[in-house]
C-alpha cells in the first residue's frame, strides 16, 4: 500500500529530536570536559597544599651519628589523673631545665617533667590573657618564655608559671594594605630584641623589649636571592649574633649579620641530600652545626658553620640510610647541651643525644 507524505508536524518534530539529540551529545562532552578541568583542579590543590611525601624520602646520604633517647607519642598524665593528649604540637623551649611544649592545636602550653608527664598546663584558665589562637613558636631568654600568638597577631611574655608578663601586639606599618603581622617564626637576642618571622608581609621584623618595630629585612612581597624571602619561618640566633632564617618557600637557610645584613644562604629547592622540600625549624648547637627540620623530606638535616652538609638525622636504623623514617613532619627544633629536640606535628617529642 502505498503511503502518502509525511505531515509537515512529524518532520518538524523529527528535526526537534535530531537537535536535541545532537545538544544533549554537546553537553554530554562539555560536562566531561569541565569534569576532567575539575579533576585536574582537585589535583594541583592536594600537591600544593597537602603534599604527601614518600615512604622513604630521597635523603640517602650519610647518616648524622644521633642516638635516640626518648620519644614521646603522647605526654604522660601525672598519678592520678586522666590521659591527655597533644594535638599538632608545632615547638618547644627549655626553660631553667624544665621542657615546653607549644600544643598549638589545643591553644595551650604543656610544662613537661624529666619522665614526660604533664606537670601543669598553660592557657587562659591559669592567665586570661593567655588566649593562645594558633601559636607557631615559642622561645626563651633564659628568665621567660615568649610566645608567637600567630592568629592574635601577637607575642607573648610569659613566666614559667604561665602568668603574661607582657603582651605585646605587633605592628608593621610597612606591611601592604596594613596586613597585620603573623608570626610564625621567634627568636629573642642577646640584647633582648625580638625577632619575629612574619608570613603575612614576608619579612624577618625586629622589635626592642617594649614592642616598638626597629627594622624589617625583606622586600615586604615574596622575594628571593638578597632581595628578601619568599615565607620566612624558623630563626636561630648562634653565638656571634648571626641570624639564620629559613626561607620556606625558596628552600633554603638565609644567613644574616647582627644588624639584619646578607651574609649568605645555603640548600635550594629540592629532595635529595642537602636540598630541602619543606624545611620548617632551624637550630644551632654551641660548636655552630646547624639544623634543619624538613617537614616532607621527614628528616632533620645537619650543616656545619659554613653551610657544608653533614648529614641527617630520623633513621628507624640509625646506620641504614635507606631504612623508614622516625618522622612524618618534623617541625620544632631545640638544642640543649648535647640534647637535640624535635616536635613532630604528629608523632609527638623525640629526644636525640647528639655526638660530636
Amino acid at each position: 500500500m502505498k503511503q502518502g507524505p509525511m505531515p509537515l508536524w512529524g518532520s518538524r518534530f523529527r528535526r526537534w529530536i535530531g537537535e536535541r539529540m545532537q545538544a544533549l551529545g554537546r553537553q554530554r562532552w562539555l560536562l566531561v570536559a569541565l569534569g576532567l578541568v575539575a579533576l585536574l583542579g582537585l589535583v594541583v590543590y592536594l600537591v600544593a597544599f597537602f603534599p604527601q611525601r614518600a615512604s622513604n624520602p630521597r635523603v640517602t646520604t650519610s647518616v648524622f651519628q644521633a642516638a635516640l633517647m626518648e620519644h614521646l607519642q603522647a605526654p604522660q598524665p601525672l598519678d592520678g589523673q586522666p590521659p591527655i593528649t597533644w594535638n599538632q604540637p608545632a615547638g618547644m623551649a627549655v626553660l631553667h631545665g624544665t621542657r615546653f611544649v607549644l600544643d598549638t592545636g589545643n591553644d595551650r602550653i604543656l610544662e613537661l617533667d624529666d619522665a614526660g608527664a604533664v606537670r601543669a598546663i598553660i592557657d587562659r584558665t591559669i592567665d586570661e590573657r593567655v588566649a593562645l589562637q594558633g601559636p607557631m613558636a615559642i622561645a626563651s631568654d633564659g628568665e621567660y618564655l615568649y610566645v608567637a600568638n600567630s592568629g592574635a597577631h601577637q607575642i607573648l611574655v610569659l613566666t614559667p608559671a604561665g602568668q603574661v608578663v607582657k603582651a605585646i601586639d605587633l605592628a608593621n606599618p610597612e606591611a601592604p594594605d596594613g596586613v597585620p603581622p603573623r608570626p610564625i617564626g621567634l627568636a629573642v637576642a642577646a640584647n633582648g630584641d625580638i625577632l619575629v618571622s612574619d608570613a603575612a608581609s614576608h619579612r624577618v621584623l625586629r622589635y626592642d623589649p617594649d614592642g616598638r618595630l626597629l627594622q624589617a629585612i625583606g622586600a615586604g612581597k615574596r622575594e628571593s636571592g638578597t632581595k628578601g624571602f619568599n615565607t620566612p619561618g624558623g630563626i636561630a640566633i648562634d653565638a656571634a649574633g648571626n641570624i639564620y632564617v629559613v626561607d620556606i618557600l625558596n628552600g633554603r637557610v638565609v644567613q644574616l649579620s647582627p644588624d639584619g645584613a646578607f651574609l649568605g644562604q645555603f640548600g635550594e629547592l629540592g629532595d635529595t641530600a642537602g636540598t630541602f622540600s619543606r624545611p620548617k625549624e632551624v637550630a644551632i648547637d654551641a660548636t655552630g652545626k646547624v639544623y634543619v627540620s624538613d617537614g616532607l623530606l621527614a628528616a632533620v638535616q645537619v650543616f656545619g658553620p659554613q653551610g657544608e652538609y653533614l648529614g641527617f638525622i630520623g633513621r628507624e636504623e640509625p646506620g641504614d640510610s635507606d631504612s623508614g623514617s622516625l618522622f612524618r613532619a618534623p617541625a620544632g627544633l631545640k638544642v640543649a647541651g648535647d640534647t637535640l629536640y624535635v616536635v613532630d606535628r604528629f608523632l609527638g617529642l623525640f629526644a636525640f643525644q647528639v655526638l660530636p
